[in-house]
């Protein structure tokens, strides 16, 4: 793991923040870096005491090396990665060590390791897999855990759990599968408190909502080597092309001006959970009422354990909100039935 944490592709993370908002721009998140969740990931793997070392050592790999494909502001920019390189941040840590100035690679064949077979761990294809792509896992167990403790003032409280103590009941042979409910429960009721906590916070749901209008605008200018920036670094980027977008969301001008459970929208609703129809109604919107396309922006996502869409939430950010463009959305999207 030592080792690993040196990489350049591991390295870069202490540049991308845990979450997906920077706290450098919302007051009320994490402080931590995706460079100490990985670690923190890694370290939690070595518990495992079962099954080969050779498997022991993929898993270390996987979990340290799991964020590693994450562009900019993760899972935000994550639209924006599957139309320019067909993948999202799962399936991007290939691509990331193509991308290392330094030979990252050669740290796994010292010990006797392949990236795809590593890749195949991350993405979810191998059977490895549960201990990083379930509910609880090595991945979210040390995620929640992390965000609680490092938000400023600790509004959230004192986790209810300690990450060590579900790491201690997974295995290489049996996965997640030994895990006590009432563990999973007080995962569970921590992951609840932290993203209720992040999409209840305006100024958080401002600057996912506006960052990925920030995306969508711009896709056509940026290039691969976006997403391997860091979180600084890409934002300057973006200052530099939408300064009026970026200063003014550095300025906290923008405010949420409909915040709407996706089951309670008609009509073309559905637009809504696809990122390209949602860049086009942002668009349609800009049109329709003479705003700029940098005053405007759209979220429609879930913020709780719902496969559904009618579970999401859709938010409207507007620079210098006006009831005419939260009445004009509420218009485009009340000619028929209730999405259900």
């Amino acid at each position: 793991m030592r080792s690993l944490s040196k990489t350049w592709v591991v390295q870069r993370l202490k540049h991308v923040d845990l979450s997906a908002v920077p706290n450098w721009l919302v007051p009320r998140v994490s402080r931590a870096s995706r460079y100490e969740h990985s670690l923190g990931v890694g370290r939690l793997s070595l518990l495992i005491s079962d099954g080969t070392e050779r498997d022991q050592l993929l898993l270390t790999a996987a979990a340290v090396l799991h964020d590693a494909g994450n562009g900019p502001f993760p899972h935000i920019s994550d639209g924006l990665m599957e139309q320019l390189l067909g993948y999202r941040h799962e399936r991007a840590l290939r691509f990331a060590f193509d991308r290392s100035p330094t030979k990252d690679a050669s740290v796994l064949e010292e010990y006797g390791l392949d990236l795809e077979e590593v890749a195949s761990v991350v993405q979810g294809g191998h059977r490895l897999s549960p201990l990083l792509n379930s509910r609880p896992d090595f991945d979210n167990v040390d995620n929640i855990h992390r965000f609680m403790m490092t938000v400023p003032g600790k509004p959230l409280g004192e986790p209810s759990y300690q990450p060590s103590e579900i790491a201690a009941f997974m295995s290489l042979q049996n996965g997640v599968k030994g895990i006590p409910e009432s563990l999973r429960g007080m995962w569970l009721a921590d992951w609840e408190k932290v993203y209720g906590h992040l999409w209840d916070d305006e100024l958080n749901m401002i600057g996912w909502t506006m960052l990925g209008r920030a995306l969508r605008i711009l896709k056509e200018e940026l290039t691969s080597s976006f997403f391997t920036l860091g979180n600084r670094e890409a934002f300057n980027l973006i200052r530099l092309k939408l300064p009026e977008l970026a200063n003014e969301l550095s300025n906290k001008r923008y405010r949420i001006i409909l915040d709407r459970r996706y089951s309670l929208l008609m009509g073309e609703a559905w637009r809504l959970s696809d990122p390209a129809k949602l860049g086009e109604i942002e668009g349609e919107l800009c049109r329709e009422t003479g705003l700029e396309e940098w005053a405007i922006g759209l979220t429609a996502d879930q913020p709780l354990i719902k496969e559904k869409p009618e579970y999401w939430r859709v938010y409207l950010a507007v620079y210098e909100a006006s009831d005419e463009t939260k009445n004009l959305l509420e218009d485009m999207l009340s000619s028929s039935v209730p999405y259900c």
